[in-house]
């Protein structure tokens, strides 16, 4: 019964015109809110996060973290090996995707598309989903005013929460032009960017679309060049994910490392990934989709908190393209620890959960992905969160042994071997950071050999998630914009 309210719904929200739609948004607030939250979840079951963990699964992390203990109590040497094994096949996987990135012959990964002429630029939607964002919103409003692309192609969506009006002040105080449209969403949980990019969804004329954050502020000609490599593609290509990097690189040491990491994997390891063939998990902002192809793959999952991530992996696993292209959206970097922990947390708790949510029925992941995709999903999205976690643990282990304590004579000659791997390791992350530091013209780029310092920060956030995904799986811990804190 709510599948059908919801298809009726979803079907009068796409047939009316903008004063109809905020009419029905206001007399059917609570079908529109539910197909909002669990639409995505009524469609593909199987791949929402809000089904939880397969009895498999539960299974297997009790029996691992038995194994563990026993482990650590009886041959601990052994613990050590194994953590410094994942943690260097993590690292080496991302030395082989960031080589792969790098241009060929000093010469860019593909030509540049061919522009598509004003009068055949398809109608394009963007998405803006703003919650107490009243101190930046405005200025992305006045730069997607400046949009490079014709205004009668044009609509722009800010969705902002009823409960939420110092947003919508901000949007109208900067005098937006005719195609920016304010909608309030309707009430309902869970309060998440997905839910409200879900509604967007349902109410977007658009043939392309396109989610910007609100701190965002992207190439005033990103969509043109992304309706080229549209054009220029078959139908198969589902998303473009542009470039992200930082605009407050050089605020604080933290700014340095965050907008370095960013310029590793925006500029070089997405372009290798895409290069090899792999799954590109997306970043939450300037992903490019075909709209009609969004709405075939049932738009995102409301209750997973890296959305981007799980439908990057889903375009993957549902037979459709992913590539990047090096237009970029400038954002703001994170210079304050707590809110960088928060919000490292959400990532890693959404990596898991997306793992989780794709690995419930193992022939059928395998069948889906391959072994490039699989690389993608266990090594680098759930490599990211699960190296994050066991290396505190490798760290006292790996201590203990160079202290000279609790080690058998066998065991001790596996220690040499262990440290050698892990420095390997951390000199390999360094060097790929360093060489994305440069090529993206980041000041200072020697700030990668600091890289450890934040990877601490990491090991913080990862424990948190786990203690978040047995606790509070669905909690969004927001991330704050424009704040200018160091703490």
């Amino acid at each position: 019964m709510a599948e059908t309210v919801g298809t009726d719904v979803a079907g009068e929200l796409a047939r009316a015109g903008a004063g109809e739609q905020d009419r029905i948004l206001r007399e059917r607030a609570a079908a529109v809110a539910g197909l909002m939250a669990d639409g995505f979840g009524r469609r593909y079951p199987e791949l929402a996060a809000k089904s939880g963990f397969a009895r498999w699964q539960l299974a297997a992390l009790a029996a691992a973290g038995a194994a563990a203990l026993a482990g650590l109590a009886a041959a601990p040497m052994a613990v050590l090996a194994l953590l410094t094994a994942i943690v260097t096949a993590y690292s080496l996987l991302h030395v082989v995707v960031t080589v792969a990135g790098l241009p060929r012959g000093g010469r860019p990964a593909r030509a540049e598309d061919v522009p598509v002429p004003d009068a055949e630029l398809p109608f394009y939607t963007v998405l803006v989903p703003a919650y107490e964002e009243a101190g930046v919103i405005g200025g992305l409003v006045r730069h997607l005013a400046a949009l490079d692309y014709p205004p009668d192609r044009l609509e722009v969506l800010v969705l902002v929460e009823r409960h939420d009006p110092g947003t919508a002040r901000a949007v109208l105080a900067a005098d937006p032009p005719p195609f920016v449209r304010l909608v309030c969403l309707p009430p309902g949980a869970p309060q998440t960017k997905p839910r409200s990019v879900n509604l967007g969804l349902l109410l977007a004329r658009g043939e392309l679309l396109v989610v910007f954050d609100a701190e965002d502020r992207p190439d005033p000609g990103q969509l043109r060049r992304v309706a080229a490599r549209f054009a220029a593609r078959g139908e198969r290509l589902a998303c473009v994910q542009a470039q992200l990097l930082f605009h407050n690189a050089d605020g604080n040491w933290l700014t340095r490392q965050f907008a370095m990491e960013y310029a590793l994997r925006f500029t070089l390891e997405l372009p290798g990934m895409v290069r090899l063939g792999m799954p590109v998990p997306l970043g939450g902002t300037s992903n490019h989709f075909r709209t009609a192809t969004l709405r075939a793959l049932g738009g995102w999952d409301a209750w997973n908190v890296t959305e981007d991530a799980d439908l990057g992996m889903r375009c993957a696993a549902l037979g459709h393209r992913t590539e990047t292209i090096g237009s970029v959206t400038w954002e703001e970097a994170l210079g304050a620890v707590r809110p960088y922990v928060r919000q490292r947390t959400r990532w890693f708790k959404g990596f898991l959960l997306t793992t989780v949510v794709h690995t419930r029925h193992p022939r059928r992941t395998v069948r889906r992905f391959g072994v490039r995709g699989l690389l993608t999903l266990l090594g680098i999205v759930a490599g990211a969160a699960v190296t994050s976690f066991v290396q505190p643990l490798l760290a006292v282990l790996t201590l203990i042994g160079l202290c000279g304590l609790s080690w058998s004579p066998a065991g001790a000659g596996l220690l040499l071997p262990c440290v050698a791997a892990q420095a390997l390791s951390a000199l390999a992350w360094t060097a790929i950071t360093f060489t994305a530091a440069r090529r993206a013209g980041l000041g200072a780029p020697w700030h990668a050999l600091l890289a450890p310092l934040s990877s601490v920060l990491w090991w913080w956030a990862a424990w948190r998630a786990v203690h978040q995904l047995v606790f509070s799986r669905f909690t969004w811990e927001k991330t704050p914009h424009g704040t200018g804190s160091t703490f």
